[in-house]
């Protein structure tokens, strides 16, 4: 598989430098798998996918060649010569690796493809016409908001001030039975940043994504607000929105908020888990 096609003796230069942008992506994962942990305390899905993805492509790239057995004889007039371009390979371990590589190319071509679309979702901007702004919920303080819901809401208030007749519904239910729903901490953030209170809608009982579209299309129908959707959420999160909401039968755009680099990667791989789980279910 991964470095069989560059034989120690005929390609020693590509051979290494294959293992390098191995290594090199192994250590870019456990470096952002863990950062969330070590640095925020956060650990999920997305942080656990990325310690396992470098784990294996590390030790794989550092163990290739370490089952190796010594180097095949070729007998020529009764002199034994050494064929070191074909190091004999216990069986196991050809299997074993093999396996290990097969995993790891199927989870790096998925991945780039469920981001492929994720990016497109995320640059897909709200055309001219009437639409309801959405502000996905995410984990607050208190009566404060985290950064990544601060930064929903910046963008949320940004869209607003800049279209006076738009509603926004804030939704967001209770997250670890903390004293305040998350709509009602986004809601008082939106009144400081000058909101009219009567624009203002809360969908405070969902606890995911879906309840988070799915109930707010029900407020849109009981409150006649326009059907086609703006939703403000981080980029990654946008086309997970967006199936749920044509599952809804409403038209979503992406306010797409900007994300803590820090945080970034974990929590886009973390999406592709969410995306394959709204598909499917």
């Amino acid at each position: 598989m991964l470095f069989e096609k560059f034989p120690t003796e005929r390609n020693p230069f590509m051979k290494r430098f294959f293992k390098l942008c191995c290594i090199i992506l192994a250590l870019v994962a456990l470096a952002f798998g863990l950062l969330p942990l070590l640095v925020y305390g956060i650990f999920h899905t997305g942080v656990a996918a990325m310690l396992l993805f470098g784990g294996l492509l590390l030790a794989v790239t550092l163990l290739w060649d370490a089952f190796s057995e010594n180097p095949q004889k070729i007998y020529r007039r009764l002199r034994a010569v050494s064929d070191h371009s074909h190091l004999h390979i216990p069986r196991w371990w050809k299997l074993l690796r093999t396996a290990i590589c097969v995993v790891l190319i199927i989870a790096f071509t998925g991945g780039c493809i469920l981001s492929a679309l994720m990016v497109r979702a995320a640059l897909c901007p709200p055309p001219q016409g009437e639409h309801t702004v959405v502000v996905l919920g995410c984990q607050v303080v208190g009566d404060r908001p985290s950064t990544m819901l601060q930064r929903r809401l910046d963008t949320a208030s940004a869209y607003l001030t800049a279209h006076p007749d738009a509603a926004v519904v804030c939704a967001g239910g209770l997250n670890d039975d903390g004293p305040f729903s998350e709509a009602a901490v986004m809601k008082q953030y939106l009144l400081k940043q000058g909101i009219a209170q009567n624009r203002i809608y809360l969908e405070d009982r969902s606890r995911n994504t879906d309840e988070n579209i799915r109930f707010t299309a029900q407020i849109i129908a009981q409150n006649a607000l326009a059907p086609s959707l703006a939703i403000s959420t981080d980029g990654f999160h946008q086309l997970r929105a967006f199936v749920y909401a044509e599952k809804n039968g409403l038209p979503a755009f992406a306010l797409s908020a900007p994300s803590p680099w820090g945080l970034l990667p974990a929590y886009w791989v973390r999406e592709w888990f969410g995306l394959v789980k709204a598909v499917l279910f």
